[in-house]
């Protein structure tokens, strides 16, 4: 989930107007400078220092609001390889997002963008594999949906493409999402940790943040069915998070003491008024 305090050099964006908001995402311009400095750190920037990190038209510019994420995409009249596709050329994550969930809301803001009927061809980036600290380079771009399809010939890139259809997939399965099941398996350890501890406060507020992530995986299907109109099923619920009446029976053993139980319930409805979903 996302902190909630804001970097000092991060050049806030209050006024929406002419702007989208895209979960943890706001539309900003190719010179925005909190985008400007994470551009600079990544592997792939060219010129470091200067104003634009985009490429000249047509460009979907994103970063959150704390400035510590950013992602733009390229819509090119003509490509050279053919492909009636957009191109992901940065996307560059030092915030607490999982970076599969700002991969997924901003391939969704990029169909969006580019209007019915177009990007046959889908989505495409590139990943230079020599220089990404990674045993599975574009894992994260791969758990939203995107494939390996082959390198380029000059610098030997790697070529991933995501098409609508696996877009699809991965909100009909988002269950079984890898990144999302390791989060979720940490987070309930970590509560079960500080229980034991004698941190409930803070077990508390890890199995509140859980749960506030989980709604907002399920307000992103949601999302992604009405914004997109994807075929997907009417209503779909995941559960990632055990009831509480299940973790603290793993917690306290077989059987748990009621007053404890009903001081969590408090404790959880209490939490729930500052953390909400991302959405």
């Amino acid at each position: 989930m996302s902190t909630l305090a804001f970097k000092e050099d991060t050049q806030l964006l209050f006024n929406f107007e002419d702007k989208e908001v895209f979960g943890p995402w706001i539309q900003t311009h190719n010179c925005d400078e909190a985008g400007r400095k994470l551009a600079d750190r990544h592997y792939s920037r060219q010129t470091i220092g200067a104003a634009r990190f985009t490429r000249p038209g047509k460009n979907l510019v994103l970063r959150t609001a704390e400035g510590d994420a950013v992602w733009a995409t390229w819509y090119g009249k003509f490509r050279r390889d053919g492909l009636d596709a957009c191109e992901c050329t940065i996307f560059r994550n030092e915030s607490s997002h999982l970076s599969s969930y700002l991969i997924s809301f901003a391939c969704l803001a990029s169909f969006l963008h580019a209007g019915v009927g177009n990007l046959k061809d889908g989505i495409i980036t590139y990943v230079d594999d020599s220089k990404v600290n990674s045993v599975n380079p574009g894992f994260s771009f791969r758990a939203v949906g995107f494939k390996y399809i082959g390198r380029t010939k000059k610098n030997n890139l790697m070529i991933f493409q995501l098409k609508r259809k696996a877009l699809e997939k991965y909100f009909s399965t988002i269950d079984l999402n890898e990144e999302y099941k390791q989060y979720f398996e940490e987070s309930i350890r970590l509560a079960a940790v500080a229980v034991e501890l004698g941190e409930v406060e803070e077990a508390i507020d890890i199995f509140t943040i859980a749960m506030a992530f989980e709604r907002s995986l399920i307000e992103l299907y949601r999302y992604a069915k009405s914004k997109l109109k994807m075929n997907l099923a009417a209503k779909r619920d995941f559960k990632f998070v055990p009831s509480l009446e299940d973790f603290l029976e793993q917690v306290y053993g077989e059987w748990c003491p009621v007053e404890e139980f009903e001081r969590w319930e408090a404790e959880i409805d209490t939490h729930k008024g500052f953390i909400s979903p991302v959405i």
